[in-house]
């Protein structure tokens, strides 16, 4: 059974990266490769089809981590072609694929896409240029030695190098994880069409958003479920919070990131109308990559006064308001079950926030499969999720929590 205890606590498994008491403080070094990890060095080209799911470029990434190699599985780094969310323009996005060693079953290896949590925001910190995909090699790991062909995807902006990362905007991530399936089923032998959508935090997101995505932008491809762990639903309540100096410790550290990803979705959005004058002073600090200087950051998060995310006047509050307020999930109803988790401790993504979400979902006429845990903050138990997982894969009924 995969455990988050095991695979997701050295895994960057919170939303806003600066909930490190869980996460690991030394990521490794980017690998060495024609994709670069510097967010100043020139961006790759990539000769765009217009085809989401086509793959620009691959390489061998077994050779790059013992750990991963030595499951058995054959590895992957590839970089396929996307769709915006904001403007639907053509994107490359970066991702790793591991296959099963062994016979494939009868209709081709089934997949699972993952969603990985915040890494942060610019294109140094895509998990696929890390030998230990930042902590996610446990996940890939466990998913393959289930029998999954485990797709992580970098999500654009992170990884290649090019384009911006519109951060927790939900139709990019979701076209993201939706065409790194496709990019799996076409490009290597014995891969089924049947797939699932999984994630924690962001990732949680992005599982929910293919989720609804998948009717109108998935075809070809056989969507059973998705797993949303800990998703972030409605982040209006956020914005509200900074207004009112009310945010917990990881909501501040979050909040740059909210803020750098709304300017990219809407350039009218200027975080420096948002950031007092610690988190302005710091703000290269506050956006770097996971791990980073955790303890620069710490004392950062802990100069800022309570208002420090604060919008200048009400019309710019209403202006964030506006953008992240199109981020809200649910959007559509969707075509499959889906299992969402979430603790009641959650300082991150308030359990509330969710628990709406997870109404306003079965107001439409969705099947979801809802579970809140009393004893857990952000970082939740996924056996029952795997239970699900193993369920809607052998084609049984899951029933409705709703």
């Amino acid at each position: 059974m995969l455990s988050y205890s095991r695979s997701m606590s050295a895994a960057a498994c919170c939303l806003a990266v600066a909930v490190t008491v869980g996460c690991s403080s030394t990521p490794s070094q980017p690998v060495a490769s024609s994709t670069t990890a510097s967010t100043t060095s020139p961006a790759p080209e990539y000769d765009l089809t217009g085809v989401p799911g086509t793959v620009l470029d691959s390489e061998d990434f077994g050779e790059r981590s013992a750990e991963l190699s030595n499951t058995g599985a054959t590895m992957y780094r590839f970089v396929y072609e996307s769709t915006s969310g904001v403007d639907n323009s053509p994107t490359a996005v970066s991702g790793v694929a591991a296959v099963p060693a062994g016979t494939p079953p009868e209709g081709g290896w089934p997949i699972v896409v993952y969603g990985h949590g915040t890494t942060g925001v610019e294109a140094d910190c895509g998990p696929t240029l890390y030998p230990d995909l930042l902590g996610y090699q446990f996940v890939v790991q466990d998913f393959t030695a289930l029998g999954y062909v485990t797709v992580l995807p970098d999500y654009q902006g992170l990884g290649t190098g090019g384009g911006t990362h519109p951060y927790l905007e939900p139709r990019t991530a979701g076209n993201n994880m939706i065409d790194a399936a496709r990019a799996a089923h076409t490009a290597l032998p014995d891969v089924s069409t049947r797939w699932a959508a999984v994630g924690l935090s962001q990732g949680g997101q992005a599982a929910w958003a293919a989720n609804e995505l998948a009717a109108s932008y998935g075809q070809g491809l056989d969507l059973v479920g998705s797993v949303s762990l800990s998703p972030p639903t409605d982040l209006t309540p956020l914005v509200r919070s900074a207004e009112d100096g009310t945010l917990t410790r990881p909501q501040k550290e979050l909040m740059p990131y909210l803020l750098y990803g709304a300017q990219h979705v809407d350039p009218a959005i200027d975080p420096k109308d948002y950031s007092g004058s610690v988190a302005e002073a710091n703000s290269e600090l506050l956006l770097t990559c996971q791990g980073g200087d955790i303890e620069g950051k710490e004392r950062a998060v802990q100069a800022m006064a309570p208002d420090e995310f604060a919008a200048d006047t009400p019309e710019l509050e209403q202006r964030l308001l506006d953008v992240v307020g199109r981020y809200t999930l649910p959007q559509v109803r969707t075509e499959v079950p889906m299992f969402v988790a979430y603790g009641a401790k959650d300082d991150v993504v308030l359990p509330q926030w969710t628990a709406d979400g997870v109404e306003k979902a079965c107001a439409l006429g969705d099947s979801v499969v809802a579970q809140e845990q009393p004893e857990q903050g952000h970082d939740v138990s996924d056996e029952a999720a795997m239970q699900f997982l193993a369920a809607v894969f052998a084609g049984q009924s899951v029933p409705s929590t709703c």
